[in-house]
């Protein structure tokens, strides 16, 4: 997480919120373009990175009908909340016994005033600014002639190059969640339908490797120069 002031503030906004709501198990927030300002030590990369996907597939379809402000699940285990200020969403996993209506008039407090002042102290926050790194969607690359590199938008290859003040990116890190990485040479989606979906198209041998499969989340960053 994020040692800036921003974050911090976020983070004692999370911090005041278990304080008043006892009944809360997980929460971190997280912007529109997926990066995570701040979030509570208990809750691990995968388990954000996984929620942080489903909601924008949900948030996707939503988009025919107008937009999602706000996402709420009431399971036999627990409830799960994901509302949104601006362009942070906030996510919070609570007990089954927990009053939602009760956690939903003190985040909608919260949270906003937070933001609210921050925006008067610091209008560009530093960690919501653009991270050489992203979260992809795992598609597999397979034939005879896929060679080793991997495919990714234009659009994220060339925010990067400017973001690092260089002409081009021609390789990137990968990472696994499981902890495998490896460094590959890189390419654009050649597949107009893949295109904007958030996906990284990788071969089946680099696959294996990585011990990652179609559909699975993987942290991608410009390879160190």
């Amino acid at each position: 997480m994020n040692n800036d002031p921003y974050a911090v503030a976020l983070k004692n906004a999370l911090t005041e919120i278990n304080n008043i709501c006892p009944d809360v198990r997980r929460s971190f927030i997280f912007a529109k373009d997926r990066v995570i300002a701040t979030g509570d030590p208990e809750t691990d990369e995968e388990t954000t990175e996984k929620t942080i996907s489903t909601f924008q597939n949900v948030a996707e379809k939503a988009d025919a009908i107008g937009s999602l402000k706000a996402f709420y699940v009431n399971g036999k285990k627990g409830k799960v909340i994901l509302s949104g200020v601006n362009d942070m969403y906030l996510a919070l996993a609570a007990s089954e016994n927990a009053d939602t209506t009760y956690l939903h008039s003190v985040t909608r407090v919260i949270i906003p005033t937070v933001l609210k002042l921050l925006e008067t102290i610091a209008p560009t926050p530093t960690p919501l600014q653009s991270e050489p790194s992203k979260q992809l969607v795992v598609d597999t690359l397979s034939g005879f002639f896929v060679g080793d590199s991997v495919q990714i938008d234009t659009e994220l290859l060339e925010e990067w190059a400017k973001l690092l003040n260089q002409k081009s990116i021609s390789e990137v890190e990968i990472e696994a969640f499981g902890g495998e990485a490896m460094q590959c040479r890189v390419k654009e989606i050649n597949d107009s339908k893949l295109k904007g979906k958030g996906m990284i198209r990788i071969p089946e041998r680099v696959c294996k490797t990585l011990e990652v499969k179609k559909g699975e989340l993987v942290k991608v960053k410009p390879a160190s120069t």
